[in-house]
């Protein structure tokens, strides 16, 4: 028996590897981002597997009646909503093995706007030396109380790095019931949106959006932060009110930000968030890497496997958690 896997608009750097590494039976065509839409129906038709990149058209999940499961290679950026995959009555999954990249990304960020990297970088191209350096805008890391907002998978990993290696002390906020153990395990402690905005030497973001967390961070909670605290979001930039936060660093409210999304992306040449120097922007690639690659290269056998044992996938989103009907072996 074999079975047709078919991979819609991937990254380049998934291509060939996750091709080279196909168990025998298992034939991978690859559709990239310009090939016409008809076309990838077309071949979603007789597909086992699908394996999506990002901002694949519904219609081509709606081709795919004969898959038994769906792989998404990313964690939530450009995909459907939930509602419409559960539409499919399939298993549609996730990744949920980016959370290491993304927490080592977020402390990068952390350090490098505490440290003032960028500014300090610019002083020196303008051959300017130790005396320049203003001493009391630079910060550590170390004993500082972070706030996690979402203390999911990257905020756990966050938690750990934070507190195990810099001493930190970790509080969180969760909409979701974080399990007692997980947070004893960090160690972190739960308390209020409005109390973390206030205790936080850093801010570190990590929620989806959806329609809670959508401008959870505006005007009022950036009014509640220390002067000397900074702001991180390694979630999705629509969860903070961008002009909030430009007006909010521009007077100097807060010491600075450092961003990896934003509320519209690729972000704009002329955004003001560019020429403010106390903010690190990195251009939504805390979950790249390469051994991330292969991670995810990894899971996608490994789900594809599961589902052919009757047994649910990691990372499954939709209601259906298990393929209903089994191909032949």
């Amino acid at each position: 028996m074999r079975y047709k896997i078919l991979f819609v608009n991937p990254l380049k750097d998934y291509v060939s590897r996750l091709v080279d590494s196909a168990p025998e039976g298992f034939d991978v065509t690859v559709m990239p981002a310009q090939a016409d839409v008809s076309d990838i129906c077309r071949e979603a038709a007789d597909a086992d597997f699908l394996i999506m990149g990002v901002n694949v058209p519904e219609e081509v999940f709606r081709a795919a009646k004969k898959a038994k499961f769906i792989q998404y290679m990313s964690s939530g950026f450009g995909q459907l909503p939930e509602s419409v995959l559960n539409e499919l009555d399939v298993p549609v999954a996730q990744m949920k093995v980016h959370s290491i990249s993304v927490a080592e990304h977020a402390v990068t960020l952390m350090l490098t706007t505490l440290r003032r990297i960028p500014a300090t970088m610019q002083l020196m191209h303008k051959g300017k030396w130790r005396p320049d350096l203003d001493e009391m805008s630079y910060s550590e890391l170390y004993n500082k109380t972070v706030g996690i907002v979402g203390l999911g998978n990257i905020g756990r990993w966050i938690g750990k790095i934070v507190h195990h290696g810099f001493g930190a002390n970790v509080v969180y906020y969760d909409n979701a019931e974080i399990p007692l153990t997980v947070s004893e395990l960090i160690p972190a402690r739960a308390v209020s949106l409005d109390e973390l905005m206030t205790l936080s030497d850093i801010v570190c973001l990590c929620v989806p959006l959806n329609s809670q967390s959508d401008k959870m961070i505006g005007s009022k909670q950036l009014a509640m932060m220390k002067r000397s605290s900074v702001l991180v979001n390694v979630g999705r930039g629509e969860v903070v009110d961008e002009a909030a936060l430009i007006e909010c660093l521009r007077e100097d409210q807060i010491a600075g930000a450092g961003l990896d999304v934003f509320m519209k992306e690729p972000l704009d040449i002329g955004s003001e968030l560019l020429s403010l120097e106390q903010v690190v922007c990195t251009p939504h690639m805390a979950g790249t890497g390469w051994e991330n690659v292969e991670r995810r290269i990894a899971t996608v056998w490994q789900n594809i496997d599961t589902v052919l044992r009757g047994g649910i996938p990691s990372g499954v989103v939709t209601e259906s958690k298990r393929a209903e009907n089994l191909l032949p072996s």
